[in-house]
Parts: structure tokens; sequence; C-alpha cells
């Protein structure tokens, strides 16, 4: 009889899990550089410690607010990370260190899950990877959420109440001042630059005479949201009472709900004047006589364009601007160039009245189709913002170096823990690279925004919501037209409306 002899086939060796962790200071943490230390130097040892993990990196953001998920270039780093197959499993020490608001929780949990990736929460012992729904998820993260309100609240009591005391100016300095020990301190090197502003004012300048000098002759704006000189940041100056030595404070609140963000107080809430609050850089008689003459300007440029068409329709024929006539009691719109000579635009005269029942048809018909023509071109737009986000070259570069620079901290860290190197030259080396990084990261905000498609976003954004909240109108209302309509195009059989979002819509003429 035969023998057979059983030949074992050969195991495959188990395959580690690559396991990474996130972890995140928020900005009211004491001591946040030892404790971003600890938090390295803890998960690395466990990660490390497990025979079946191997260590895939650590994943953390300093001193930014988790109220949104989006504000967070390492969280995001991460879910990129996670997408591109570099990861298989994810430690976070808490909820609340995850996603202090439900939505972004559940959201995010559950594009890891289609992953196959679990995230485990060490502080509440939820493994999501073992769940078989997500409802206690949904609980904890409600209350990681109530728990960021409750925080919210706390902090805008402690600020409303210095308000009141007068204690209370400002956490950020603006152009002209340096903050120091909890107050503003003119800055040498720019107290030329604001007296400048305001006696060129004074002396007749325009905003954009004033900016366009400045750039010329390099003179840098040390701002986050301005790169050059403009408009907009010789307005902001000229009007900032802070330059008189007062403060104007609670000129925007944060209410108590989500999303967290701030908005402008128009009258919802007290605001409070506080004289003398620092040491002034332009007197009052100059600050004074600056606000009389920017609302002199005010008044006069109003008086101009005080219709809801002046500056704003144009001749489809040559481009020119329409202007706004009376004739026997009725009120016309005619082209500029056809006004001086017909041979010069054959373009025929308007009534307003026709111009307004092309809008009123423009925006019931958008009204009634919005989730088809602005909903979707919405979800286009983002869907291009995150392709443009990606495909850019210097946006890459950048992430790319702030994770070296984020990883030789984590270097840095482990071998401060094992003793290679003292706590001096951890926190000297740490320092310099969170510095650098803090500073990248502001470069890598100016690139993201705000550009040309961020504001469509925005724009479009705007639209829905006014049209969520509206009803068909049947008289011409100026406020939703000024809010909707950016130009009008005028043709000989019809109307081409531009919206604020850049969308063209044509609405055909009622010629008689």
């Amino acid at each position: 009889m035969p023998q057979v002899k059983v030949i074992q086939p050969l195991s495959e060796p188990s395959k580690k899990l690559r396991v990474a962790a996130y972890a995140r200071v928020s900005s009211d943490s004491a001591d946040q550089l030892n404790s971003f230390a600890t938090q390295v130097d803890y998960y690395t040892g466990y990660i490390q410690s497990k025979d079946e993990w191997e260590f895939a990196g650590l994943y953390a953001d300093e001193a930014i607010s988790g109220i949104t998920a989006d504000k967070r270039s390492d969280f995001q780093r991460l879910l990129v990370d996670c997408h591109a197959g570099k990861i298989d499993r994810i430690l976070v020490k808490s909820i609340s260190r995850f996603a202090r608001n439900t939505l972004d929780c559940i959201q995010t949990v559950r594009e890891l899950k289609q992953l196959n990736i679990p995230v485990e929460f060490e502080k509440e012992n939820n493994d999501t990877g073992s769940m078989g729904s997500e409802m206690l998820l949904s609980v904890l993260g409600a209350a990681a959420q109530e728990e960021s309100l409750s925080i919210s609240k706390n902090l805008k009591w402690n600020y409303r109440h210095r308000m009141k005391n007068g204690d209370f100016t400002t956490h950020i300095a603006p152009f002209g001042y340096s903050y120091k020990s909890k107050t503003l301190v003119p800055n040498p090197n720019e107290v030329p630059i604001i007296e400048f502003i305001f006696n060129s004012y004074l002396s007749g300048k325009s905003l954009s005479e004033i900016a366009k000098e400045l750039t010329q002759n390099e003179k840098p704006i040390t701002s986050e949201k301005h790169s050059e000189w403009n408009r907009t940041s010789i307005q902001y100056i000229l009007t900032n009472e802070k330059y008189v030595g007062d403060s104007l404070v609670q000129k925007r609140f944060t209410p108590d709900e989500l999303p967290l963000k701030k908005i402008r107080n128009v009258g919802q809430l007290p605001r409070y004047y506080i004289r003398n609050s620092h040491p002034a850089i332009i007197s009052r008689e100059i600050f004074e006589a600056v606000q009389v003459l920017l609302q002199q300007k005010t008044i006069s440029k109003s008086t101009v364009s005080s219709y809801p068409l002046s500056q704003i329709v144009k001749c489809g024929a040559c481009g020119s601007t329409f202007h706004r006539r009376i004739q026997k009691g009725i009120v016309r719109w005619s082209c500029y160039k056809h006004l001086q000579d017909k041979d010069l635009c054959p373009m025929g005269i308007v009534q307003e009245y026709e111009i307004y029942q092309g809008f009123l048809k423009v925006h019931n018909k958008l009204l009634d189709n919005r989730d088809s023509i602005l909903k979707v071109m919405l979800n286009q737009l983002l869907e291009l913002q995150t392709k443009v986000t990606f495909a850019r070259p210097d946006i890459v570069a950048l992430n790319e170096k702030i994770a070296d620079l984020v990883k030789q901290n984590h270097s840095l860290a482990r071998l401060q823990a094992k003793g290679y190197i003292d706590s001096v030259i951890f926190i000297e080396r740490s320092n310099g690279n969170n510095q650098r990084i803090e500073r990248m990261r502001r470069e890598l905000r100016q690139l993201q925004g705000p550009d040309e498609l961020s504001s469509l976003i925005d724009s479009t954004t705007l639209l829905m919501d006014l049209l969520d909240k509206a009803s068909p109108l049947l008289e011409f209302e100026p406020s939703i037209f000024k809010i909707m309509v950016k130009e009008i195009v005028v043709y000989p059989e019809k109307f081409r409306f531009y919206l604020n979002n850049n969308l063209a819509l044509d609405e055909g003429r009622c010629l008689r």
C-alpha cells in the first residue's frame, strides 16, 4: 500500500497592521509644547509595543480649534494618507480630540469605514471596527459637541465681562501696532506708514492712489489676509478707531450654535467703546477730519449711483453703459454711445419697467429650479476646488515640508524620551520647527484662498440661502435685486442677467 506523507503548506507571515495616531492640543490647553511632546512619546511607545502593529506615524495639530475639521491640516493629511492606503488603523485619545462636531465625526468615521479603517477612541473605550451601529458614536459625538459649546460660552462670558470693565482691547494687533503685555504698543517701523496714509487722504489723494504709492515704494503690509496694499486695506486703516487710542469691542461675535463662526454684530448684542485703551498713533483732530471727509465722499458717490440699475446695465452691441432718462414721465435707459450718435450704436432705448419684469421672471424661474441649477453648480465648484487644491504643486510642496517638520518633531520627542538629547536641545529645536510650521501654514492659507473659485462657491451658497427662504416675487424688490445681480447685458431680443456667482441667465424681451 502506498505511503502518503502530508507536506503542510507554508503559512504566510502575518502582515502587521499599520497603525497611526491622531493628537490635538487645544488652544486653551496649558503647557502646549510638553502636552504635545507627551502625546507623541505615548503613542509612539504604545504602538511600537504591539508586535502585530507597525507604527504608521503620528498626526498632530497644535493650538487649533477642533470645532470643524477643515481647519486642521494634519487631520486632512491623515485622511489623504488613509485614501492612499498607507494606514490600517487609527488611535485617538477621545472623540473630543477627533471632532467636536457630531456631523464631522459621523461623516469621517463613515468615510474611514468604507476604507476598512477602524478608529479606536481610548477614553470612551469605543472601537468603530466592532460597532454594529453608529448610535453610540452619535451620542458620544453629541456630548463632545456640547462640551465644545460649553467651553465657547465660558470664554465668551469672560471676554464680555472684561469688555464691560474696559480692560479688553484685542488679541490681534492691527497694522501699526504690536501686541505686548496684553496691550497694543505702537510699532516704530509701521507708525510712519499709518501717519502717511492719514495725511495723504486729507491732502486729497484717493484710496487707490495711496495704495498704489505704498506698493510702488515697497512698503510691506504685514497681514495674513492681504499680500499687498489696496483700497480695502487703506479704508480699514482710515476708519479704525484703534489708531486714535480707542477700542470698539464686540464688533463681531460667535452665536451659541454650530458652526461656531463669527458674524457681524449689527445690534444683536451690545458693543463697548473704550476710550484711551492704549497709546494713540493719530491725533483725534486728524482722525475726526478723515471721518468727515470719508462721509462726504460716500454721500457724493451714493447720489451718483442711487438707482438699482445704475452702472450695471451694459450694451450688448458696443459694451457701453446705459444711462437713465425720463421722457414724458416714463423712465428709460439708453446706451451712452447711442445717445451721442445713433450711428455709433444701433441699440434702442429700453424702458425700466421692461428690465424689472425680466428680473422678476429670472428670479421666479431660478426659485423653481434652484436645485437643478444652483445645487448642481455648487457641487461642481466644490469638486473642482478639491481637484485644483491637490493638483497645485506649490500647495503639495508646502504640505510635504510641513509633514517633514512634524516628523522631525516626533523623532526629537522619541530621542528626548529615551534620554539621548536633553530637554534644552529638545525645546530649542522643536520650537524652531514649530515656528517654521506655523509660517508655512500661514503661506498655505494664503495660497488656498480667498481665490476666485472660493468666491464663486461663497456667492453660490449665498444665492441658495436667499432662495431657500424666498417666495415668488410679484413686484420688483431692489434689495433682492442687488444681492443677486451683478450685471445686465441688453441685446435686441433678450436680456442677459449675470448673477453674483457669474451664472448667466437669459430672458426674452417683451418687444412691442
